[in-house]
């Protein structure tokens, strides 16, 4: 289990930071359009960081399976109106799909079957990192200098962009942003297994038995 969480979470960050920093150099290897996605990829993510710390509480509390199915379900709805705020700016809906399979895969964790101590230790993790990586990279290139390589004037104008400002009119950083950002995602996933596997070996056996299943009677 810990090898195909860790190739589905690393593998899956991986290779979108592949795609951010292939794109940087040669922007068409994706489509025409990739830099344009690309982009809105990093603004949807931003509603994504913001969701994860609620919805990794939620995993922690001590409720029954329908109170937590009930706040699941408040909150997804809640971050629905963001996300279709967002797509509506963008210009079509498939954005929003893309969010919902996002929030609907934490459903087994926050709902189903909420993680152990360790496990809710290693969500909680993530969600700092996330946010302090999400962050940092956006400020530092914005206010840094980031070279355009293949993402030209030219490029650029082919994008269509609709809205003004940074993103839109210099690409390129956001195209170094997803790179450092998924990147570190990738370590962070890494360092998840390191520590829950780590924690699991010096645990005492009946602990672990103990902990296997946090709500047995919630079925």
């Amino acid at each position: 289990m810990s090898v195909v969480r860790l190739l589905w979470a690393g593998g899956m960050n991986a290779w979108i930071a592949a795609m951010f920093f292939i794109t940087w150099f040669y922007p068409n290897t994706f489509g025409p359009l990739t830099v344009h996605h690309l982009t809105f990829v990093m603004l949807m993510e931003f509603i994504v960081v913001h969701a994860s710390g609620f919805f990794g509480a939620l995993a922690a509390r001590d409720e029954s399976r329908a109170s937590r199915a009930g706040m699941f379900a408040a909150l997804t709805a809640l971050y629905t109106l963001f996300a279709a705020a967002f797509a509506a700016m963008y210009g079509g809906w498939w954005p929003l799909w893309a969010f919902w399979g996002l929030i609907m895969s934490r459903f087994p964790t926050v709902v189903l079957r909420p993680p152990d101590r360790d496990g809710q230790a290693a969500l909680m993790m993530n969600w700092a990192a996330m946010t302090v990586l999400y962050l940092f990279g956006a400020f530092g290139t914005s206010a840094l200098p980031v070279p355009p390589f293949g993402v030209t004037a030219a490029v650029i104008a082919a994008q269509h962009f609709k809205d003004k400002g940074l993103w839109p009119e210099e690409p390129y950083r956001v195209m170094a942003f997803g790179s450092i950002y998924f990147t570190g995602l990738t370590l962070v996933a890494v360092l998840n297994e390191w520590f829950v596997l780590k924690a699991a070996r010096n645990r005492p056996p009946m602990e672990m038995n103990k902990n296997h299943r946090r709500y047995p009677n919630n079925i």
